[in-house]
């Protein structure tokens, strides 16, 4: 049953990813299809964190008590359901609907289907098991991601009418493949988590008393100021302003992928060094994104690429070790309440995104990114160290 649970968390994350990849390089030139301004295009995205605001925290206690299984199948659901309301009704109103549908799916599966997957491993050396599960989901997702993205930027190239129909699809195969799943008997006692954790779903409390915890929560809620701006208009600079190409983008996005899925497993063995890692990761990604907005088209391109690398190789070690913190029985809302955090930091930061663009113009934003990128492991380094909890490795 575990090995089947894990097997299926490679796949889920796959099809997510997969979908997500199609969707990703073009959706704010399929927006713009139908006339949306590039307000509204920071406003929809808005309204998609916003709605996962609202929805992480209660669908994390109901998928705590009703069960990740079914949590992560309703959220498949949901999934096809906001795919079919983006391909049938073409407007602002009818895409806000649909960016709502679309965050509460993405609530009932974030926080469900990596606690159930977690609780499924074996107690002997979790802690490794941890960062093996992680770096081997980094790998399925960018793989994922790269597919998914050469198929969308061809699909905008000639097909962008169309763009929903396949996401619809693949939705309702998660779906049915997230009915195999075996949910895990919790124990009364977690053997992955930290001692400090506490028992109850007291997220304050939780949050507060460990240092780590908070520094990366932090780094949840701040990286989404340099994250943001880039995701949002990133499109529009190479489009309108270096104007290549639509079917380029998915090669763009793609080929950073590709190198993720050829380093995440040695990337693997630097999780331990959290600081140092963090450091490295934000510096890299700064300098990334200035040659974007300084530099001719093709510095600008290996800027991007290196921005979407950098990207996706934070996420599993803010995973290994948050996961290592958390308790078994409250695992869900938990890590629902570590995605609600990170979407309260990508609402506020698209709002700015977006009022910067509008007042400034689009490359202005990117400066901005680059300087959010440098304070966010500082802000890591200093909340860590407040209570002499941390050490340069950790």
């Amino acid at each position: 049953m575990q090995n089947r649970n894990i097997r299926l968390f490679y796949w889920l994350e796959f099809i997510l990813s997969f979908s997500g990849g199609i969707i990703l390089p073009v959706y704010v030139c399929y927006f713009r299809l139908y006339d949306i301004t590039l307000f509204q295009v920071a406003l929809l995205a808005v309204v998609f964190e916003a709605s996962i605001i609202v929805f992480e925290f209660p669908t994390g206690k109901f998928a705590d008590k009703f069960g990740r299984k079914l949590s992560t199948s309703i959220g498949f659901l949901f999934f096809a359901v906001s795919a079919v309301i983006f391909f049938s009704f073409r407007s602002f109103y009818g895409f806000l609907v649909a960016e709502i549908v679309f965050g509460l799916a993405e609530t009932f599966i974030s926080g469900a289907l990596e606690a159930l997957t977690v609780d499924s491993l074996k107690v002997e050396n979790g802690h490794r098991q941890l960062a093996k599960l992680f770096a081997n989901r980094t790998v399925f997702r960018t793989s994922a991601l790269l597919a998914g993205m050469i198929i969308g930027g061809f699909l905008a190239q000639y097909y962008l009418n169309n763009l929903f129909l396949p996401v619809a699809l693949i939705a309702l195969t998660g779906f049915v493949l997230s009915l195999f799943l075996y949910e895990p008997k919790i124990d009364s006692v977690d053997s992955l988590n930290n001692k400090s954790a506490d028992t109850k779903p007291n997220l304050a409390t939780l949050v507060f008393s460990n240092k780590k915890i908070l520094a990366l929560f932090a780094v949840g809620l701040l990286a989404n100021f340099a994250y943001e701006p880039v995701d949002q208009f990133w499109q529009v600079l190479f489009s309108e302003i270096k104007q290549i190409p639509l079917f380029s983008f998915g090669l763009i996005t793609g080929s950073g992928l590709a190198i993720v899925a050829v380093t995440a497993k040695f990337t693997e063995k630097l999780y331990d060094r959290l600081i140092l890692y963090l450091f490295s990761c934000f510096i890299l990604m700064s300098l990334s994104l200035y040659i974007v907005n300084a530099s001719g088209l093709y510095p600008a391109i290996a800027g991007i690429v290196v921005y979407f690398v950098i990207k996706e190789l934070i996420s599993p070690v803010i995973s290994t070790h948050l996961n290592k913190q958390f308790n078994s029985a409250n695992r869900a809302i938990y890590l629902s309440s570590f995605n609600l955090t990170c979407s309260i930091g990508e609402v506020s930061a698209g709002l700015i995104a977006g009022f910067l663009a509008e007042t400034y113009g689009v490359k202005f934003i990117f400066y901005f990114a680059a300087i959010s990128a440098l304070l966010v492991p500082l802000i890591y380094f200093v909340i860590a160290r407040m209570s002499g909890s941390e050490r340069c490795k950790t």
